[in-house]
């Protein structure tokens, strides 16, 4: 029996830039079934969802391709109805497609969080003698970061590019990883793929870890 995957995106669906990179990795017959917390709203008006002071940054892009900041806060009510829309199709898994701290939401199937997917694995590959360099879409999440995983290593450096905008960014951030001479490379945020991937393991020679591809990895062997 074929079994069908809810993806919830904090930005607008259908997410073609993650969800078909994710695809191999569920195994056959995985039906797919997407839902944004911004679908309907046009950029103007996704504008009142941007964060105000004291609000965290999440990242995300609209369905033609541009990119937005909004307030987690400010998105919560929005995901709640996805999820319950999610819900009422009788899916055998959501995932949340975002890399950020959120309340725990009520769902009648399993509830994967993508975010606590990645920090629980890097947990188990980070040792506190280790150097871990980490990839984020936009300066406001660096104190956010650093607070999540100073308790796995002291050792951090943290560089900036935003998975939606032009790759000479990416190149400066992977050069500036590089020069920091990490142990181990993660890139955290759901946005980026195996194409940035690929820059950064080339830049700069170490192992990364794609968000985007573990938790898409893990998602196969629970629906298998």
């Amino acid at each position: 029996m074929s079994k069908k995957l809810g993806i919830v995106t904090i930005g607008q669906s259908p997410r073609t830039d993650v969800v078909p990179e994710m695809t191999p990795f569920l195994g056959d017959g995985v039906e797919i079934v997407e839902r944004g917390a911004l679908d309907g709203l046009t950029l103007n008006e996704v504008e009142e969802c941007h964060p105000e002071h004291g609000m965290a940054h999440l990242v995300s892009r609209m369905r033609d391709g541009t990119e937005v900041v909004v307030a987690k806060e400010k998105l919560l009510p929005r995901i709640e109805r996805a999820i319950e829309d999610l819900d009422s199709q009788r899916v055998s898994a959501i995932l949340l497609l975002c890399l950020g701290d959120f309340p725990r939401f009520r769902s009648s199937c399993l509830l994967v969080e993508a975010q606590r997917i990645v920090d629980r694995c890097v947990d188990g590959l980070v040792g506190e003698t280790d150097h871990l360099g980490i990839l984020i879409p936009i300066p406001e999440q660096e104190a956010w970061v650093r607070n999540t995983f100073s308790r796995m290593t002291p050792q951090i450096t943290v560089a900036d590019a935003s998975p939606y905008a032009d790759r000479d960014r990416l190149s400066r951030a992977g050069a500036m990883l590089s020069e920091a001479n990490c142990d181990l490379i993660l890139m955290y945020c759901m946005g980026f793929n195996r194409r940035a991937a690929g820059d950064i393991r080339r830049v700069t020679g170490k192992p990364v870890v794609l968000s985007s591809s573990l938790v898409a990895r893990t998602l196969g062997e629970l629906l298998e």
